[in-house]
């Protein structure tokens, strides 16, 4: 022992690294946590029990998915807390605006934090849009909860001449 530690102590004298460890830009040491079990299922129906308030015209049970300090994000708003994203919603909601699908591509989650990237389509005030999304949840009491949600609607093709108002 009094060997190891004396090698140990020449090699620090000498001012040579200590043996490589994992470094923190080492792919192979990040654990992907990849949703299984519970988690994944759980995940796709806060998006549907989202999608489901929203069209049924409930701003609150809407924003009763988020923390209560969650986040909204788009190009429009930036909505902190739930009383701020009930109030998003339901302006949206009273301009007629309709989600069609929220399809979750990817989910992972270590049990506690998860994330979930995907698209949306949904019919605005008469305008076809579709777009990505990025939600962040964290089980809060046995539930899942939007802790983030980002969405970015695509560029929309331009309409044809004949379907454009003069």
């Amino acid at each position: 022992m009094t060997r190891l530690l004396g090698a140990a102590g020449i090699l620090l004298a000498l001012g040579l690294p200590a043996p490589p460890g994992p470094r923190a830009d080492d792919a192979s040491s990040c654990n992907p946590g990849r949703v299984s079990g519970a988690d994944g299922p759980a995940l796709r129906q806060v998006a549907e029990a989202w999608k489901d308030a929203y069209n049924a015209g409930d701003a609150g049970r809407v924003a009763a998915l988020y923390a209560e300090d969650g986040q909204y994000l788009s190009a429009h708003v930036a909505a902190r807390g739930r009383e701020a994203i009930r109030a998003y919603f339901q302006r949206g909601i009273d301009a007629g605006g309709h989600i069609d699908a929220i399809r979750v591509a990817e989910a992972r989650s270590d049990g506690t934090l998860a994330y979930g990237t995907g698209v949306y389509e949904a019919n605005n005030a008469g305008q076809r849009v579709d777009g990505r999304i990025v939600l962040v949840l964290e089980r809060c009491g046995g539930r899942w909860l939007i802790v983030a949600h980002e969405v970015v609607v695509r560029d929309q093709p331009e309409a044809p001449p004949a379907a454009r108002q003069p």
